[in-house]
């Protein structure tokens, strides 16, 4: 297998690690790419960036209400 972060991943595809990344693994070592996109396009005044390792996202909360999503946004 293949060590990332002190973990040992088996040979083959890892569709997610615990940290977000979709990774191959094989004897000649381990490539992986993240998982994130970074959400752009939102209100910077009202809303704040919350990440949620659960899903490998993030959410884009408004700041007096973090439990509702700001709406208008757009992945890069």
């Amino acid at each position: 297998g293949c060590m990332l972060d002190g973990r040992l991943y088996p040979f083959g595809h890892i569709e997610r690690t615990e940290d977000c990344f979709t990774c191959s693994c094989s004897e000649r070592g381990m490539s992986c790419c993240s998982l994130l996109h970074a959400p752009v396009g939102f209100d910077k005044k009202d809303c704040k960036v919350v990440f949620n390792r659960k899903r490998c996202d993030y959410d884009v909360v408004q700041k007096d209400d973090p439990s509702r999503l700001c709406s208008s946004l757009q992945a890069l």
